[in-house]
């Protein structure tokens, strides 16, 4: 879907607080600086000894000393000895190995254990996870809480991450009030623009709604011109082909190259994309359903793109239909459907209503099942291609 945008390239980087680089794209690898674990330690609450001390069960050392986590440079160990240590606590000098504490006996200043010790059996080793000078975090991998809490174990306060990108979303229409303003004879309440941008933010994007602009060149004008700037402007409405769709029109007028108008896809036909200076612009239609499915399609792939996070905007997997589909040729079909796991087998269940101007058909969905242009019929249990929004349910 996305061809025309092969050569979009990441944003600029920026180098923010390491809790602020969640859900970012890294721009260069994180080399870590120090060895993780820093020392070796203990995996267990137990006893720190030489496993040649207990080749055998049964074996009986006495406890030189105790080594607490946090403990610094313990004592080297005694030979013939053993020493009390706890999980994470620095394993003392010549111990090769512990034993966990349910395996061996207290008997006062002695332990007996249980089974013969092996070396290295709970012994976290320096380095084992990270090695100094290695990249366990790599360029364009994707920070999440796992990396932050691994750039906080290596000591990094910051990250290099590529820019979140700035989207301008442009609702448009002389029918459309403010969500706070009570809708007279024949106007609605404007719904697009704040779902656009709760899914930008979704993808990854920082999104600005831009003031709604009504059908006229002049006042669709002025608020383009607000737009400049941004990484992406996503307008929605006055894309189609009536005599009040200008927004195309006003936008070619304003410099915007336009790459593509109208895709043989339902729902979302009349989708826009073009280039405006270093603005990506996309028209989506005014139809709510269609302007979210036209989003997934081509929107947020492109802001994946722009900060730097690569590979599949979402999983695309064979999928059979649950119920059977009637379709004009032509066209491919986008169906908001929900998915379901039945043992190996993949299934998505179109949602009746399927109406691009349904609200409630909006939400609600994980997947989009997706009809061929050439299909007319497809019987239950036809095989189709499903782009999964979310893990599918289980039975």
């Amino acid at each position: 879907m996305l061809a025309s945008l092969a050569d979009v390239a990441p944003l600029p980087a920026e180098r923010v607080a390491f809790r602020g680089a969640l859900g970012r794209a890294l721009a260069e690898d994180l080399v870590a600086e120090r060895s993780l674990p820093p020392f070796d330690n203990s995996q267990m609450d137990g006893y720190a000894l030489r496993a040649r001390d207990a080749a055998r069960s049964g074996a009986r050392l006495p406890v030189a000393f105790e080594v607490a986590a946090g403990a610094r440079g313990p004592a080297a160990l005694p030979p013939g000895a053993c020493a009390r240590v706890f999980t994470g606590a620095p394993l003392p000098e010549g111990a090769d190995c512990v034993e966990m504490q349910e395996e061996v006996e207290r008997d006062g200043a002695s332990a007996r254990f249980r089974r013969a010790a092996v070396a290295g059996r709970f012994v976290r080793r320096a380095g084992y996870d990270v090695a100094r000078g290695s990249a366990p975090l790599r360029r364009g991998g994707l920070v999440d809480a796992g990396a932050v809490g691994l750039a906080a174990a290596l000591g990094r306060t910051e990250l290099l991450v590529h820019r979140r990108p700035r989207v301008a979303v442009l609702a448009t229409g002389d029918e459309l009030v403010p969500v706070d303003r009570v809708a007279g004879p024949g106007q609605i309440q404007d719904s697009n623009s704040h779902a656009l941008a709760a899914a930008c933010a979704d993808a990854g994007a920082d999104p600005v709604l831009l003031p709604m602009a009504g059908d006229s060149r002049a006042a669709l004008r002025r608020a383009l011109s607000s737009a400049r700037g941004a990484d992406v402007l996503v307008t929605t409405g006055g894309v189609s082909v009536g005599d009040r769709d200008l927004t195309r029109a006003v936008l070619e007028s304003m410099g915007t190259r336009i790459d593509f108008w109208r895709v043989a896809m339902r729902p979302g036909k009349p989708v826009t994309f073009g280039r405006w200076g270093r603005t990506a612009v996309f028209g989506l239609p005014g139809n709510p359903v269609s302007a979210l499915v036209t989003f997934e399609l081509f929107v947020r792939p492109a802001l994946r793109a722009l900060a730097g996070l690569g590979g599949p905007s979402r999983p695309v997997l064979a999928a059979r239909l649950a119920t059977a589909q009637v379709k004009e040729p032509g066209l491919t079909w986008y169906l908001r459907a929900r998915s379901r796991r039945d043992g190996p087998a993949l299934w998505v269940e179109p949602l009746g209503n399927q109406s691009s101007g349904a609200l409630t058909s909006a939400t609600g969905f994980d997947a989009l099942a997706v009809l061929p242009a050439a299909a007319t019929r497809l019987r239950r249990g036809a095989l189709v291609e499903a782009i999964l929004l979310a893990p599918p349910r289980q039975g």
